[in-house]
């Protein structure tokens, strides 16, 4: 693996990571590849724009290197059925919208679900299904049981995603109106778990297949806080004006359904449940 230099913007720099795009178990197809932007085909890259670390999403271990994960095993099939090398660039959640609609990456594929609000600067292909849930450590177990049980409590929260807003509407949907749920933000899941052990947070909010990797990771340590929220999709996002390696990619996610690739990934991360019938293109309604 190479570590290349990193890309400053703003305040939050971006890591880019140069991966070839795997043991090869597919030929490139040159009918896809031919489908490609000319600016792309001749780079001979995909970069693809991750936020670490969301375990079984995209993580690393620790004191490596390696990346790992569904979303990094689905990048790299991608790319290698498209004939070029995969590029991961990892930035904070808050940055990856900017590095899309900048230029500086090709796409996002990180977790990041498909939401109205966003469709107004990407293009979302939805290639993964999910649910919000609360999660705490078991030594809460007492006093939270469901969601109404966080109302005058503190959740800990990943910065600028769909959670943010998800868990402060619910709370103002269940709880009286001084009785609210407190969100803060913060950047990754070890802090989360770092604020809810230190006392500064009661809970958190995480998509359903990072707490089952969570509690198989270390079991007997965390549980649910009530019932999964509505399901909603993450989506592989686009800059609006890169609708043709947008087409590109969906017919390659369809060539790698069609194959039974992307069926193989998921059951590698124990996500055979998460996989969608169809890669909708925009198919978030709210």
């Amino acid at each position: 693996m190479k570590q290349l230099l990193p890309m400053v913007l703003g305040l939050a720099s971006a890591t880019f990571i140069s991966l070839a795009s795997g043991v090869a178990a597919h030929a490139a197809d040159e009918k896809l590849t031919a489908a490609l932007p000319e600016a792309v085909r001749s780079a001979g890259k995909l970069n693809f724009t991750i936020s670490l670390a969301y375990p079984p999403m995209e993580y690393s271990d620790a004191g490596s290197t390696e990346l790992k994960g569904f979303d990094i095993d689905l990048a790299k099939a991608i790319a290698e059925r498209l004939g070029l090398t995969a590029e991961f660039q990892n930035v904070e959640f808050p940055q990856l919208i900017p590095q899309v609609v900048t230029g500086r990456s090709d796409m996002i594929i990180t977790a990041f679900s498909d939401k109205v609000e966003r469709q107004s600067q990407l293009d979302f292909i939805d290639y993964f299904k999910t649910g919000n849930v609360f999660y705490s450590s078991v030594d809460h177990q007492g006093e939270i049981k469901t969601e109404a049980d966080l109302c005058g409590k503190t959740v800990a929260v990943a910065t600028g995603t769909s959670w943010v807003t998800w868990a402060e509407e619910l709370g103002k949907s269940i709880c009286p109106a001084d009785k609210l749920i407190t969100v803060i933000q913060i950047p990754t899941q070890a802090e989360h778990i770092m604020q809810i052990r230190q006392g500064r947070a009661q809970a958190s909010v995480i998509g359903l297949e990072g707490l089952l990797d969570l509690i198989k990771q270390e079991p007997g340590k965390f549980y649910q806080i009530g019932d999964v929220g509505e399901v909603n999709h993450y989506g592989i996002a686009f800059a609006k004006a890169n609708g043709e390696l947008r087409d590109a990619v969906h017919a390659t996610l369809n060539a790698l359904k069609a194959d039974g690739t992307y069926a193989q990934i998921l059951d590698r991360h124990g996500l055979k449940e998460a996989g969608v019938e169809e890669f909708k293109i925009n198919g978030a309604t709210k």
